[in-house]
């Protein structure tokens, strides 16, 4: 029986994507870098910086090194980030607090550094729902590689096919799926196009979230699919 849930941070728990999407688009423009916001959407959405950067760069051809790029991008993220109103997914919290009245052990594992994180959970108030916090600083191969997903396992010491993850992204999708876990492919507008189809199941708000819906995932416990590690 299925006790453990994952949670993505951006996107998942709070409305993010749209700040982080701006942010890199002004970064772009910055540097001269040519891509639009639809590649920020469709290709970086749910990495980590330094695998971003690494594609940006190659992507881009630019002469920089990815560490050059994501020095700018960090210290001009800094300087941006509070500005922007970032606020909780509505129907969180209600759903934190019921699958954590339901026996659920919960956990957040998203690419974002551990900083961000730390700022994000302290500012909506949902630090304490969580057991276990991964960070893109945790790992060295982001989403949609599955280490950060082990890496939660491993903790717990708990097989990855016993848990369930809810993912907004792609990339995200494609790293719990490769890990060998249940995932909910949450389907947030302000996330952009997001293939979600790989997911086992896909909702559009929380409140579908209901007694029903939480004990069903609650006894599909066990999936065969191994985990798929990826190297670069």
């Amino acid at each position: 029986m299925t006790k453990h849930f994952i949670f993505d941070m951006d996107g998942v728990l709070v409305d993010s994507e749209p700040m982080h999407q701006q942010i890199i688009y002004e970064v772009f423009e910055q540097l001269g870098i040519p891509f639009s916001k639809e590649y920020i959407e469709r290709d970086l959405t749910g990495m980590s910086a330094v695998p971003m950067w690494e594609k940006v760069k190659q992507d881009a051809k630019r002469t920089e090194s990815a560490n050059e790029l994501l020095t700018f991008h960090r210290e001009y993220f800094y300087k941006r980030f509070e500005q922007i109103e970032v606020n909780e997914i509505e129907g969180v919290k209600y759903v934190l607090q019921k699958l954590k009245d339901k026996g659920f052990l919960l956990s957040l594992a998203s690419s974002s550094s551990r900083k961000l994180i730390d700022y994000f959970i302290k500012k909506v108030e949902i630090a304490h729902f969580f057991d276990v916090i991964m960070s893109g600083d945790d790992v060295q191969y982001s989403k949609p590689f599955p280490d950060i997903f082990l890496k939660v396992a491993e903790a717990y010491n708990i097989d990855a096919q016993y848990f369930w993850v809810l993912e907004d992204s792609k990339n995200g999708v494609q790293a719990a799926k490769s890990a060998g876990m249940h995932c909910i492919g949450f389907k947030n507008p302000n996330s952009g196009v997001q293939d979600l189809s790989k997911s086992d199941i896909i909702i559009e708000k929380m409140s579908e979230f209901t007694d029903d819906f939480i004990t069903k995932i609650k006894l599909n416990g066990k999936i065969k699919q191994k985990a798929v590690i990826y190297t670069l």
